[in-house]
């Protein structure tokens, strides 16, 4: 599988940037991050989900997503701009960076653009993502988890795909 948008990210100066500076603004958070880890562990899932579900769709767009998708919690936190919004905005610089290719593009921009979006089409891609991402998350383990604002329904007690 060859993931070279998702590479192209990786290397990209803007990218590292923006990573790093969540990575500080979340140094001290008991719940969630939202660093690497988390990335790569949505996008394994939704590839899964996919799969599951029959929608087909480049795993480079699965993974560049990923990648991207929580970067505006940033500004997020210093700003009180959704980070989903913010995200788009951030995405579509580091992607004009890495002369992505405009179909990927469009493709990376609406699932991070949707994927707080509990609303959208089962069949879609955009559906899946927000899907994995929800279920990215190991509550069972978190040791804040009876702090956390997610509802018991909503918290992720077992591990499943």
């Amino acid at each position: 599988m060859n993931l070279e948008i998702t590479n192209r990210i990786l290397e990209n100066l803007l990218y590292r940037q923006e990573l790093q500076k969540l990575e500080e603004l979340e140094k001290d958070r008991i719940f969630c991050r939202h660093g690497i880890e988390h990335s790569f562990d949505t996008a394994r899932i939704a590839i899964i989900l996919c799969r599951e579900n029959g929608i087909e769709i480049n795993p480079d767009i699965i993974y560049s997503s990923a990648l991207l998708h929580d970067l505006g919690r940033s500004q997020e936190y210093t700003e009180k701009i959704p980070h989903h919004t913010a995200g788009v905005c951030i995405a579509n610089k580091i992607l004009d960076d890495i002369d992505c290719p405009d179909d990927i593009k469009k493709s990376v921009l609406r699932i991070i653009g949707n994927h707080r979006n509990p609303d959208n089409d089962p069949s879609t891609p955009e559906y899946i993502f927000y899907t994995a991402d929800k279920k990215s998350r190991l509550c069972f383990m978190c040791p804040a988890r009876n702090e956390c604002y997610w509802s018991d329904e909503k918290k992720n007690m077992k591990p499943e795909v």
